[in-house]
C-alpha cells in the first residue's frame, strides 16, 4: 500500500532546504545546469503542502547524460524514466530529507 499524502503546514524552512540541495546538485553538475528552480507547492510561501522539495534542473539535451552521472556521483540512484518519456528519476541518498529532482531537458532547436 502507498504511504499517504500528508499535508502540512508551510514550513519556513523550505527555501532554506532548497537552497541547501539547489548548491549541492550545482557542485555536481557544473555548467551543463542551465537553471536549476524550486517548483511545487513547497516553494510557494505560505501554502500548505506535501512536505517534499521539488527542484527542477534545467539541462541541454546533450547534456542529459552528464547530468544523470552528476547526480549518481553524489548519491542519487537512478531510476530510469518511469514510464514517462524525456524525464530522469532518481531515489534520494540514504539520509537526506525527501525530495525530488526532475531533470528538464532544453528543446532542440
Amino acid at each position: 500500500m502507498p504511504d499517504p499524502i500528508v499535508i502540512v503546514d508551510y514550513d519556513p524552512a523550505w527555501p532554506l532546504e532548497f537552497e541547501r540541495l539547489r548548491e549541492r546538485a550545482a557542485a555536481a553538475l557544473g555548467d551543463i545546469a542551465v537553471a536549476i528552480e524550486h517548483v511545487g507547492s513547497t516553494a510557494v510561501v505560505g501554502v500548505a503542502a506535501k512536505p517534499v522539495i521539488d527542484l527542477v534542473i534545467v539541462v541541454e539535451p546533450e547534456d542529459v547524460q552528464d547530468a544523470v552521472e552528476g547526480l549518481t556521483a553524489i548519491g542519487y540512484v537512478h531510476r530510469g524514466n518511469l514510464g514517462v518519456e524525456g524525464r530522469e528519476a532518481f531515489d534520494v541518498p540514504e539520509g537526506e530529507p525527501r525530495h525530488h529532482h526532475h531533470p528538464l531537458r532544453l528543446p532542440d532547436r
